[in-house]
């Protein structure tokens, strides 16, 4: 029988980078799947503040030019192979230098599709077909989005997403127009069902939720904590709306 592939689309994974909990998760559940049955890799940004001895394990395997706004940006891949695990790793010093993951949010919104539309560009190169797309965050959250609008018609096409809310705080918000312009996505996905919120702003987090087949957060209870006013961060109706693929599954 042949494995179930899977790709984790993550902005940080242990050992590499680590600000909080979403690296633990997303670094070492994979190793927990049983080999014989799924192939689990994870994608993740080339950070210039990546350790020296973990960059030192990277292997660059090719590179791309990649639409993005009004230019065309470098792709880089990259690849580790930690505890039998796949990391491959999206390469540009334009986003990812400094020496911190995260900076002011207009920079990390830009980075973040960047991120986004690389990953999924990358996939054909490196040969890996994923049968489901695991997101994590807000980071990752146009995937499922860009999934549907710019690759339905790829290899990569039937891939189903799923996307897993650690921190609903942190959603990637933005002014409209400018991620109309970073994201080229088409005006009808900047709704109030999809990406738009508050009439003026877009929500990346928002946009993933809707187009993702499956959303889970890390517990029971916060699953159902965050459709209430209390916890639900601005995206309670939403997310009661979208309440029939909602799960919560424990750390």
């Amino acid at each position: 029988m042949e494995r179930k592939k899977i790709l984790f689309v993550t902005s940080e994974a242990v050992p590499f980078i680590k600000t909080g909990g979403l690296a633990d998760v997303a670094g070492t559940l994979p190793k927990y799947f049983d080999n014989e049955k799924y192939d689990v890799r994870v994608i993740l940004p080339k950070y210039l503040c990546i350790k020296p001895q973990w960059q030192e394990k990277l292997t660059y395997l090719t590179h791309f030019e990649m639409d993005m706004a009004w230019r065309k940006q470098h792709v880089g891949i990259f690849s580790a192979e930690i505890d039998g695990i796949t990391f491959y790793f999206i390469d540009n010093e334009f986003y990812f230098a400094g020496d911190r993951p995260y900076g002011e949010i207009r920079g990390d919104m830009e980075k973040f599709i960047y991120f986004s539309k690389a990953a999924l560009s990358a996939l054909p190169l490196i040969g890996f077909r994923p049968d489901i797309i695991h997101c994590h965050d807000w980071q990752a959250g146009l995937v499922p989005v860009y999934l549907r609008e710019f690759f339905q018609d790829t290899p990569i096409g039937n891939a189903k997403t799923m996307i897993t809310i650690h921190n609903l705080r942190f959603q990637g918000i933005y002014n409209i127009k400018t991620i109309k312009y970073w994201t080229n996505l088409p005006d009808y996905v900047f709704n109030k069902d999809v990406l738009t919120q508050n009439w003026l702003d877009a929500n990346m987090f928002k946009g993933g939720l809707t187009y993702s087949n499956m959303i889970t957060t890390v517990s029971n209870t916060y699953a159902g904590e965050i459709q209430t006013e209390e916890y639900g961060e601005g995206l309670e109706d939403h997310l009661r709306y979208h309440s029939g693929k909602l799960r919560g599954i424990v750390n």
